[in-house]
C-alpha cells in the first residue's frame, strides 16, 4: 500500500488502528474510488488519507465481506476495512463531538459584515427584497472595529463583505479596515458582489486597504437575460458589459473571481451559451472559476415555486450545468477533496459572527429574516435562538452516503433538502476525478504526500458560504 495523501495528524490520533479478530470485515463506507493504470485509489474521507493499493490488497479489497485473513491487516489498520456490525455514522459524530471538546473555540476569527443592507439591483428573486434598507453609521464603524478586536484577542481574521450590495456603502469598508490597522489587527477580506460598481479606484482601493481577495459575483445568463434579472437602478452603462469588464479588471489585480450561475427554469439554455462566453474571456485568466446553483424558492418579490417535476429537471441541469464548467477547468468549489467537517458552515460555528448595519449580531447570511441572537454591545447570546442554528438531523439518505463526514444537515438551512441521489453520484464522481488529478501531480513531483490539499488539520471554521 502506497500513501498518496498522508493522513490527518489529530484524526490518526484520536482513531489508532484497531487489533484485527476473526470476524467478517467489509469496505469502510466513507471511502471514495479511482481506477488508475498503476492500480486502484482509495481515498478515507474521515482521515484525509489516499492511498494507492497493490495488485494483492486490490484482489483482497474486491473479495469483501469476508472473514479476516492476515492479508487484511493493513487496510484494516488503516480503516479501509471495518467490523461488518460497525456503525460509522454513530462513530463520526461523536468524533465531532470530541474534537470540540480537545479544541474548544477560544475566539472568534471569521466575521461577515453588512455595511448595509441596501442595493442598485432589484433581483425578482432576492430573499431579502422585505427587509428594510439600512446602511452603518460612522458610530456604528467605530463600534464594529472595537467588537472585532475584543473578539479576534489580536490574532488574524477573514472578513466576508456582504449585503445588500457591498459596494454601495463602500467608504464604511474602508473606515472598518482603517480602524482595524490602527488596532494592528491583521486581515484578509472576501466579497459577495454583483460587481456593478467596481472601478479601477474601487479595485485599487480593495487591493491595497482591504486585503480582498477573491469576490463571488452572480451572473444569471448572456446580456439579455442578466440585465432583465438584475434589474439595476437606473444604470448609465449596459450592466453586463461593464460587470464583464469589472471581472477582468479584478483578475488583472490579482482578486480570484468565483462566478455563481444561478438556475431557473427560464434561463437554463442561456447558461450554456454564458459558459461559452466566460471561457472565451477567462478561461485562460489566473483566479477565475464559476460554478452554477439552483435559485431558492419562495423568496423575492417575484417567488420562484417548482412542482416536483421541474424541481428534479433544475437539478439535473445545474449538476449538467457544472460538469460543463469541470470539463473546460472552469468549475470553483471542487478544488479540494472532502474531509471531516466540524461545523458545516459560519451558522453552527462559534468561531464566526455575522454583523448587521446595526450593530445586531447574527449567524447566516442567508436567514438575515430571523432575528440576531445578540448585538455588538454587550457580549450576551440569546441562546434559546443561536441553538436554532445548530440543530442537526441525519436524513434516511445519509444511512448509507459516503459523503456523510462531509456534510452536516442544519434544520433551518436553505440547502437541507437539495440533496438527491444524482447530486450525490455527481459528487463522487467528480471527487474521483480529482483523486485522479492529484494522484498524477504526486507522481510528477509537484506535491508532497502531506501537502497535497494543504489542509493538515481538521477546519473546525467552516465558515464559508
Amino acid at each position: 500500500m502506497k500513501t498518496i495523501k498522508e493522513p490527518k495528524k489529530n484524526i490518526a490520533l484520536l482513531w489508532r488502528g484497531p487489533k484485527p479478530i476473526q470476524i467478517v470485515y467489509r469496505p469502510m463506507k466513507f471511502l471514495i474510488k479511482a481506477k488508475t493504470e498503476d492500480g486502484t485509489l482509495l481515498y478515507n474521507i474521515v482521515t484525509s488519507e489516499m492511498v494507492l493499493l497493490n495488485e494483492n490488497e486490490e484482489r483482497v479489497f474486491e473479495n469483501v465481506p469476508a472473514i479476516y485473513n492476515t492479508e487484511m491487516d493493513e487496510l484494516i489498520s488503516r480503516h479501509y476495512l471495518v467490523p461488518e456490525e460497525y456503525d460509522e455514522n454513530k462513530f463520526v459524530r461523536e468524533l465531532r463531538e470530541l474534537i470540540k471538546k480537545i479544541n474548544p473555540i477560544k475566539r472568534v476569527n471569521g466575521f461577515t459584515i453588512l455595511p448595509t443592507t441596501d442595493c442598485n439591483a432589484r433581483c425578482y428573486y432576492c430573499f431579502e427584497s422585505d427587509h428594510k434598507h439600512c446602511t452603518m453609521t460612522e458610530e456604528i464603524v467605530s463600534d464594529v472595529v472595537d467588537y472585532i478586536d475584543k473578539k479576534c484577542k489580536g490574532e488574524p481574521i477573514e472578513i466576508g463583505w456582504f449585503g445588500g450590495e457591498p459596494l454601495v456603502a463602500h467608504k464604511r469598508i474602508t473606515q472598518i479596515c482603517a480602524g482595524l490597522r490602527e488596532k494592528n489587527i491583521k486581515f484578509n477580506s472576501s466579497m459577495i458582489s454583483n460587481a456593478f460598481l467596481f472601478d479601477q479606484k474601487i479595485i485599487q482601493t480593495a487591493k491595497d486597504e482591504w486585503n480582498l481577495t477573491s469576490v463571488q459575483i452572480t451572473l444569471d445568463g448572456t446580456e439579455e437575460s442578466y440585465n432583465k434579472a438584475k434589474a439595476y437602478v437606473n444604470p448609465k452603462e449596459n450592466p453586463y458589459q461593464r460587470v464583464i469588464n469589472n471581472i477582468e479588471n479584478l483578475l488583472s489585480n490579482i482578486i480570484a473571481v468565483n462566478v455563481r450561475l444561478n438556475v431557473t427554469n427560464t434561463n437554463i439554455i442561456d447558461l450554456y451559451r454564458l459558459i461559452d462566453e466566460l471561457e472565451a474571456r477567462f478561461g485562460d485568466k489566473k483566479g477565475f472559476s464559476a460554478y452554477s446553483h439552483a435559485v431558492y424558492e419562495d423568496v423575492g418579490f417575484s417567488p420562484l415555486s417548482y412542482d416536483d417535476s421541474m424541481r428534479e429537471l433544475i437539478n439535473a441541469k445545474t449538476i449538467e450545468l457544472n460538469t460543463v464548467l469541470q470539463q473546460k477547468g472552469l468549475l470553483g468549489g471542487m478544488a479540494r477533496l472532502p474531509s471531516l467537517r466540524v461545523a458545516n458552515c459560519m451558522a453552527d460555528n462559534d468561531s464566526c459572527r455575522l454583523i448587521y448595519p446595526d450593530g445586531v449580531v447574527g449567524r447566516c447570511e442567508n436567514q438575515s429574516s430571523l432575528e440576531g441572537i445578540g448585538d455588538i454591545y454587550q457580549d450576551i447570546i440569546n441562546t434559546e435562538k443561536d441553538e436554532l442554528y445548530k440543530h442537526s438531523e441525519q436524513l434516511r439518505e445519509c444511512d448509507n452516503c459516503s459523503l456523510y463526514p462531509f456534510c452536516i444537515n442544519l434544520k433551518i438551512c436553505p440547502e437541507t433538502g437539495r440533496c438527491s441521489k444524482i447530486n450525490r453520484e455527481w459528487k463522487i464522481n467528480t471527487y474521483s476525478a480529482l483523486m485522479i488529478n492529484k494522484y498524477q501531480k504526486y507522481i510528477l513531483g509537484n506535491s508532497s504526500q502531506t501537502n497535497l490539499d494543504n489542509d493538515e488539520e481538521v477546519d473546525q471554521r467552516g465558515c464559508e458560504s
